[in-house]
Parts: structure tokens; sequence; C-alpha cells
């Protein structure tokens, strides 16, 4: 190498075997205070650039064969302060030619403009575009100094861009990520709130029947016992979907010790309609593993997740229902363990998914269900992504159900 940073700034790369070449660069990029700086412009505040006297907002590192450069631009990446455009000569025996030295920098940083330069007619340019792929341009020698500027002031603009996008959508994500959860939270409770708004009516009337026959008569006794039956059994049921309220309300999405069992039955209590299933639906689970086995996992997210899969289930086999005479639905909840993992498996045999459909379905709102917001199997995919667990989603097409399958520890890395 017989270059080096020469300043503070944005960092270019120059990678050439004749020296020549190289000072040929130089002298495009660094201060002359004789002549002034021609990249000392770019990149720069508006008022800055009329202070001739003040350095570039550039560093020039230069290496003369393609090992160099990788070294280059790898101490670069650790330093954290990255190449943003490297030059690099087409040809520089004995070493790397300019497309492998390309190749290997873009494989250690995919955001680094490449410029090849070359004085040779037969280099393949389809080639090299083809292998090296985007943020590429080729330039010919003998080049003109005000053409390598134009390059490097317009690549390392496109760089900061690049990265000003890149932050927005890291942004957007983790905003979509802290609003998930409390979606979710709307779309299971909202359901829930509708079935104890119902059956507050429906103990209003009960009562109001209870009233009107206050003198039970020994032919009215079995009536009688009937209700009050109807009434005990419902103010059971609507005690335990209030406490279950309760307690997802209490600890957003904080890390806790739980029993497979007590998640289970947490999220089957958010899901009234499993108490009243018509007569040709189904639902089973199936235990191969201990419910006392114990997890250190966001317990409500789990919790969620369970209620959106077995909620999403039902609706399959519901609709199913609608448009096949004679079906028979069926929902099966398996809960396994394997290797050490603990393993949840879903299967219906409802309406199915659409092959065109089967990347969308944990896409952050994607429903094929009006007025819903579509956040039910995406919170699945982020609780996997946050507790570095494994997802699987089978459906032959439509008519033919579907099977999703969570793998994920017991104690997760999230805390």
């Amino acid at each position: 190498m017989i270059g080096s940073e020469s300043m503070a700034g944005d960092k270019i790369l120059v990678v050439d075997d004749d020296r020549r070449q190289i000072q040929a660069y130089l002298n495009v990029f660094t201060p002359d205070t004789t002549v002034g700086v021609s990249l000392k412009r770019f990149i720069e505040q508006p008022s800055a650039a009329a202070d001739e006297n003040k350095a570039p907002a550039c560093s020039v590192t230069t290496a003369t064969q393609g090992e160099e450069a990788i070294a280059v631009v790898a101490s670069a990446l650790e330093d954290g302060d990255p190449v943003k455009v490297a030059f690099i000569d087409m040809r520089m025996p004995p070493g790397l030619n300019g497309l492998e030295t390309a190749k290997r920098l873009r494989a250690l940083d995919e955001r680094i403009y490449i410029v090849i330069v070359t004085a040779y007619s037969d280099v393949d340019l389809k080639l090299i575009a083809h292998e090296i792929e985007d943020n590429v341009l080729f330039v010919r020698k003998p080049f003109q100094p005000e053409e390598v500027e134009q390059i490097a002031r317009n690549f390392v603009r496109s760089w900061r861009k690049d990265r000003s996008l890149e932050n927005l959508k890291n942004t957007l994500e983790e905003k979509v990520k802290l609003n998930l959860f409390e979606a979710s939270m709307f779309e299971a409770t909202n359901g829930l709130l509708a079935v104890l708004a119902d059956k507050v009516n429906s103990q209003s009337g009960l009562v109001s029947y209870l009233n009107t026959q206050f003198d039970v008569a020994p032919q009215q006794k079995q009536a009688y016992e009937e209700v009050t039956h109807t009434i005990f059994v419902e103010a059971q049921q609507l005690s335990q979907m209030v406490r279950s309220l309760q307690r997802l309300a209490l600890a957003s999405d904080k890390v806790s010790v739980f029993s497979l069992g007590d998640v289970v039955n947490h999220a089957l209590s958010l899901v009234p309609e499993l108490n009243q299933l018509p007569d040709n639906i189904q639902f089973h689970i199936d235990y191969q593993v201990s419910r006392d086995l114990t997890f250190h996992l966001p317990y409500n997210q789990l919790v969620l997740v369970l209620t959106m899969m077995v909620r999403n289930a039902l609706e399959a086999v519901f609709s199913q229902a609608l448009v096949q005479s004679g079906y028979q639905g069926e929902i099966r909840l398996i809960l396994s363990e394997q290797d050490g993992v603990a393993e949840v498996t879903l299967e219906d045999n409802g309406i199915g998914v659409l092959p065109s459909d089967m990347k969308k379905v944990f896409a952050p709102g994607f429903s094929t269900k009006a007025g819903h917001a579509g956040v039910g199997l995406s919170l699945v995919q982020f609780f996997i992504d946050e507790v570095a667990g494994d997802l699987a989603f089978e459906s032959a097409g439509q008519g033919l159900g579907v099977s999703i399958r969570l793998c994920f520890p017991f104690h997760g890395v999230t805390e």
C-alpha cells in the first residue's frame, strides 16, 4: 500500500498496481493549495463551499493489489468507517484481477459502490455487471479528472441516501413491532368483549325470567333448575373471561416463567367460541408432553400467538362449513417436544390458503377476511423471530386445510 487515509471524511479506496495511476487519483482527491480542491465542496454544507481553506469531506486510501484492498475494506468495517466508493483497476498482475477483487469487496460489504477502471477493450462488461450486479460503473483509461470527481461525488451521495432510507426502513419496522402487540391485543379482545356483552344481556333476560317465576311450583322445578344452572355456568364463564383479560393487560410482553398448561388454558379462555361449537366442528388438544413443562419466554406474546392461531383455525373451518354440504370440521392442537425444543402444531381441515397467498400470510396487515387488521399470523412470525425459533406453514390449497408448526426454545433469548 503506497497511500493511506489522507484526511478525515467519506472514505474512498483506489486500487491500482500502477503508481502513476494512483498519483493521478491523488491529484484529484488531495488538496492543492495553488489550484484548489476538486472535491472540497462535495457533501459539505453550502456555507462551507466558499471556504477554500477548509479540508475536503473525503479521505483516500490506496492499494496496489486486490488482497490489500480487501484488507483495507475489512479494517474500515471493523473501525465503523466503511469505504463508500472503490475505484478498481481491471488488471493487476500477479494478484487478483479487478472483477475478483470487486466481488470479494462486495461480499465483505454489500453497500460499497464499485467503479471498474480499464484500458482494455476486450473486457466483458456484461459479465462484470452480471457478477457484481448493482451499484457498479465502468470507466475507460485514460480517465478525465472531472469524470472521476463527478462519479465519486454522486456515489458518495447515493451511499448516504441509501443509509438514510435504510435507517428509515429500520425505524418503521421497529414501530410496526411496537404496534403489533397492541394491535393483536385489540383484535383478540374485541371479539371477546362482544361475547361478554352478549352474555350480560342473556343474564339480564334470565334474571327477569326468575323474577316473574319467583314462586316455584313443583311442576316448574325442573325448568327452574335448568335456568339457574345456566346462570351459574355462564357466570363462571364470564368470571373466567374477565380474569383472562385482566391478566393479559398486566405484563405487556415481559419475559416470565410459566408452565405449558397455564399458557394453553389462558389462551383458550380467550376463545369462548370453543365452549359452544356446533356438532359438526370438533376441537382436540393432544398433549404429548407434560403440562408442567416450564418456559421462560414473553408470556403474553405466547398467549396471543396461541389465541390467534386457534381463532384463525376456527374461522377457517366455519368458512368451509358455509360452502361444503355435510362438512365435518376438525381442529387439532398438538403440543410436543423434540430434541429439547418445544413444538406447537395446529392443524385444521378448513378453507385453506391459495398458492398465491402462501408467502403473504405472515405479512403485517395481510388478511383475506373483511374487517380484520391482519395482525394475527404476523404476530406469530414476530414471536418466532423474537425467541429465535422456527416456523413452518403448509396448505395444499383452497379447501384443503392448514398446518402451522412452531418450534422454539424453552428459555428465550429475549430479556
